[in-house]
């Protein structure tokens, strides 16, 4: 003679039952049942059973992995929880029991860091280093540099200038500011021919510091400011490379700011003009920052100089 378990709803022998006294009379139940009663639903666990080789590490967790068996129940929650399923695994070549988590869970990807995209001018339909082939390609002047174009606006082409009067600067300032300590070499972005020396401390105006500027090839011109020192016996009318070591950066005629080198790029207006000349105009140089290559090292010769 028999009763129903009330958990699963099945015959229960006497001598196998488990009792259990209520106001409405003595229940019967499976002992396994029993164990279970106040368990919540929970998704299934997937246990792989260890080799025979981790016998003796398995005996030694058994007494854990009753108690985890002893709450696993082979039924699918009504309305199952956007949580993670946990997964014991045994492996063939490791001695350890390693718990696999899968989220269920929505995980949104990590936001995506958006660089500015700088565009290269168009002058007369025609992009400005399809003009100028020498703005192709550059080597960055600040070597060995983490960052090819400075992000305060500050430091910007057009950013405020006192004192400074070029319709094509914006609010004044005719390049752009390069960060870097004081001290780190200073290298001409592309080949050219040096036009201008200044070694003077503060330079002739007082506020560019000692420079270097150079022409290149197709008359486009490059300026290095604020150098802390000049490369010794580079001098105008030698020729350098791409690349090849000028100065070092530095802070001279730098009165409210950290060491940096102010960078320049100019344009002849008229096309095929050469040498050191004013009838020029500034153009942003980040386009073309942006895009150059950085040498962790100068390249240290000698320029070549001008043939007699």
């Amino acid at each position: 003679m028999g009763a129903m378990c009330p958990k699963c709803a099945s015959a229960v022998a006497l001598h196998e039952g488990k009792p259990n006294v209520t106001p409405a009379g003595v229940e019967l139940w499976h002992a396994t049942c029993w164990a279970v009663r106040h368990a919540r639903p929970v998704e299934e666990v997937a246990i792989i059973a260890p080799r025979s080789r981790l016998a003796g590490r398995w005996r030694y967790l058994a007494g854990g992995v009753a108690a985890v068996l002893a709450l696993v129940v082979a039924i699918k929650p009504a309305h199952p929880m956007p949580a993670s399923a946990a997964v014991l695994q045994m492996d063939d070549g490791d001695d350890a029991i390693v718990a696999a988590f899968h989220t269920t869970a929505r995980v949104d990807a990590p936001p995506q860091i958006r660089e500015p995209v700088y565009t290269v001018p168009i002058v007369n339909g025609v992009a400005l280093d399809e003009q100028f082939p020498s703005l192709l390609d550059w080597i960055h002047p600040v070597t060995g540099t983490t960052e090819k174009v400075p992000e305060q606006a500050s430091r910007h082409f057009g950013a405020e200038r006192r004192g400074v009067e070029r319709s094509e600067c914006g609010a004044g300032h005719c390049g752009v500011d390069l960060d870097g300590p004081e001290g780190r070499p200073v290298v001409a972005v592309t080949d050219g021919v040096v036009v201008r020396v200044e070694r003077h401390e503060l330079g002739l105006d007082g506020k560019s510091g000692r420079y270097v500027k150079i022409e290149h090839d197709d008359g486009s011109l490059t300026a290095y400011m604020h150098l802390d020192e000049v490369v010794e016996g580079l001098e105008p009318g030698d020729h350098v490379d791409g690349g090849q070591y000028i100065g070092t950066l530095g802070a001279t005629a730098v009165y409210a700011s950290v060491p940096h080198l102010h960078f320049s790029l100019e344009i002849p207006n008229e096309p095929g003009r050469h040498g050191d000349n004013t009838n020029t105009h500034y153009v942003d140089p980040a386009p073309f920052l942006a895009r150059a290559s950085v040498s962790p090292v100068p390249e240290r010769r000698h320029a070549i100089k001008p043939a007699l």
